[in-house]
């Protein structure tokens, strides 16, 4: 009848496409001139473009389904979703951490030419920059006793971005 039907997440993945839905925003446009009265526009519904879905989210077809209406769906009851499909393939997100800028870390090395090891990652704030590190190693010299003590150790510090 040509009329549009939901694209569910395993015609996605057969026809190479998008598990996707639209995405509508209400926008709201406010024009400010001096010694004037504000003009606002409103745009209802403007269509900005296409937001992959997660698989088994709130949004997902496959979400509150059977085990029965799962596998006519050709879709596998014990998938736990979590995952987007982008052009037929299945894509997941890996979280990363990163350690936080403008703060020093030290950290005690149990074995190895160091006793102590210190980085700073340093950045601008609200900077798009990439961060510049400094590490400040201190020497070990001798066994445990000496390490606690620390006292006439060397420091080696590395300083990036020096011009000789």
């Amino acid at each position: 009848d040509g009329a549009p039907s939901p694209m569910m997440p395993n015609e996605a993945r057969l026809r190479n496409l998008t598990y996707s839905a639209p995405l509508y925003v209400d926008i709201t446009k406010t024009i400010i001139k001096e010694n004037e009265d504000p003009i606002e526009t409103q745009h209802q519904k403007t269509f900005i473009g296409k937001i992959p879905i997660m698989l088994r989210s709130t949004y997902c077809l496959l979400s509150g389904m059977t085990d029965r209406d799962l596998t006519e769906l050709n879709e596998c009851p014990l998938d736990p979703g979590g995952y987007f499909i982008i052009n037929g393939s299945e894509k997941v997100l890996i979280a990363q951490e990163k350690m936080a800028t403008n703060t020093v870390y030290v950290f005690s090395m149990k074995d190895g030419k160091y006793a102590y090891k210190s980085e700073i990652r340093s950045c601008l704030e609200h900077s798009s920059r990439p961060t510049s590190t400094l590490w400040v190693n201190m020497m070990a010299r001798g066994g445990q006793a000496i390490k606690k003590a620390a006292i006439g150790q060397r420091i080696i510090a590395i300083l990036p971005y020096i011009k000789q």
